[in-house]
């Protein structure tokens, strides 16, 4: 016997063409409001500290052979899992680092495994009570729950280098 899955209407509506240029609004728009949070380490560090304060984490594809950073990456995807935090994969840590502003000034081999978008620190909220999202961070949000459980999970190609 077959069984079925009944996806959700928003998971048919949801136009997976224009992630990418969600991913970047959201990135770039987190940037300018200092909502982000870059780099394995200091990810690590504010979830340790305050898990509720994380809206989105981008996470990068590691590189064959980097095992030490697949397991921090791995772990860390459970940790948000096991907290409720979105996980959008992308494709390349120096696209990440480009788009997090990471390379400005600095030679372009700059790397980011890891973006950590933050909630508002200027909104008062009820510690019971979701903190509101951007059309933009439910769009990756929506994305995230739709794609879920795919197997392999979707990976987000984001754009080259000096495009943004």
């Amino acid at each position: 016997m077959c069984i079925s899955k009944v996806q959700h209407p928003k998971c048919k509506m949801l136009n997976r063409n224009t992630i990418v240029g969600e991913v970047t609004g959201v990135l770039t728009r987190a940037r300018v409001e200092r909502r982000l949070i870059c780099g394995l380490l200091p990810a690590i560090t504010f979830l340790e500290d305050n898990p509720d304060g994380a809206l989105l984490c981008m996470l990068s594809q590691t590189r064959p052979g980097d095992a030490a950073t697949h397991i921090q990456t791995v772990l860390l995807q459970a940790f948000c899992y096991e907290n409720f935090i979105p996980v959008i994969q992308v494709d390349s840590s120096e696209k990440l680092a480009d788009l997090c502003g990471l390379s400005e000034g600095k030679g372009r081999n700059s790397e980011c495994f890891c973006a950590i978008i933050t909630t508002d620190t200027n909104n008062e909220l009820n510690p019971d009570e979701d903190p509101p999202l951007s059309p933009s961070e439910q769009k990756l949000a929506d994305f995230y729950e739709c794609t879920l459980e795919e197997y392999p999970r979707p990976v987000i190609h984001l754009p080259s280098l000096g495009t943004t």
